[in-house]
């Protein structure tokens, strides 16, 4: 799933909780999420920096420059502000993925937001599960992502062809 999917596809689901979604798609949308807080940031910083007197003569910012500032603090907080619900709802749907419940994003109100953070790392859980079916199901193939191995074949992670190591030589007489 590319950038702007993801994007469209959090938008498009904005307060849907249920459902599941992909590591590609939360963790895309939450990458836009920290360039536009970033962006907002620097826009009230440098705001902030054009409002601020530069010298001792105009001590105090006419009251049209602080308008502007506290319409761009306003815009940068409706901003953030519509953000969170599609942010939690992906992130929900993410740690359904998981096969988790979404109530581990109550840790954010007691400063353990970490948590369900580090669980949406993890991988999906294979096939259906109670929060609906597996978004990853065509790319996983019928064993999981691997070919089924038959008896006597090489597993994943063995040397082909039933390499053995060498043994030290028999004693001679």
């Amino acid at each position: 799933m590319g950038f702007g999917q993801a994007i469209k596809n959090c938008f498009g689901k904005y307060a849907t909780f249920e459902g599941r979604a992909r590591r590609s798609e939360f963790w895309l949308f939450y990458l836009f999420t920290q360039f536009v807080s970033i962006l907002g940031f620097g826009l009230v910083m440098v705001t902030a920096l054009t409002v601020m007197p530069t010298s001792e003569v105009e001590a105090d910012p006419s009251g049209a420059a602080l308008a502007v500032f506290f319409v761009v603090i306003g815009i940068v907080v409706i901003a953030a502000l519509a953000l969170i619900i599609p942010v939690y709802a992906a992130w929900a749907r993410r740690l359904h993925d998981m096969g988790q419940s979404g109530h581990w994003l109550w840790l954010n109100l007691v400063s353990l937001g970490i948590v369900p953070l580090i669980m949406a790392f993890m991988d999906s859980q294979p096939g259906t599960n109670r929060w609906g079916a597996d978004p990853k199901a065509a790319e996983r193939g019928q064993y999981g992502g691997y070919e089924q191995a038959q008896y006597g074949q090489a597993q994943p992670g063995q040397a082909p062809g039933g390499y053995l190591p060498p043994q030290p030589p028999a004693p001679t007489q």
